[in-house]
């Protein structure tokens, strides 16, 4: 009986190890002189190495990073290697994605000129009401209230050029520095 219960450990022991020999990389992925030196040891000793080794490699990982809006020349050539005309697939996806961003570019100008626009003709309403409405109170002698009201609407048309203008150069800066 104790000679069965012997055989059967044997038997699991070899099953454990059969399984881990597939975990095992192959000899082309161990370096010769690594080879050679595993040759030389125990067979206990080699198995553990090598599953600490392919545990090492399971854990080693590339990355390949590039940037804009198409990937490298050999990466475009391996997505023609797995998906038919994958590279020109990707090619004519960067393109639409450019004419995209260069309409959404074209409206999105459009709309700030078209603000600007209704931003100046308001402002310019405001103020002239502002000035005739101080050139009405200074008519009908109320001459302090006048003169707040014309020197503020005259400060507040200065102030908001002058930070318009300041702004403006400060955005061109910025976009000549990007």
């Amino acid at each position: 009986m104790n000679s069965n219960i012997e055989a059967d450990k044997d038997d699991n022991k070899k099953k454990i190890q059969k399984k881990a020999v597939h975990k095992q990389p192959s000899s082309k992925a161990i370096p010769e002189e690594i080879r050679d030196f595993l040759e030389k040891l125990p067979e206990e000793k080699r198995f553990e190495i090598m599953q600490a080794y392919a545990a090492k490699l399971s854990i080693i990982e590339k990355s390949i990073i590039f940037s804009g809006p198409l990937p490298p020349a050999a990466i475009l050539k391996e997505y023609n290697e797995i998906i038919p005309n994958g590279a020109e697939r990707i090619m004519k996806m960067a393109e639409k994605q450019s004419d995209h961003r260069i309409d959404i570019e074209k409206h999105a100008i459009k709309e700030q000129f078209k603000q600007s626009g209704i931003g100046q003709k308001f402002g310019f309403i405001i103020s002239i009401l502002g000035l005739v409405l101080a050139s009405l109170l200074a008519y009908f002698g109320h001459d302090i209230i006048a003169g707040i009201f014309g020197t503020t609407t005259i400060l507040g048309l200065v102030t908001v050029f002058v930070i318009g203008k300041k702004r403006q150069k400060s955005e061109l800066k910025e976009k000549d520095v990007d």
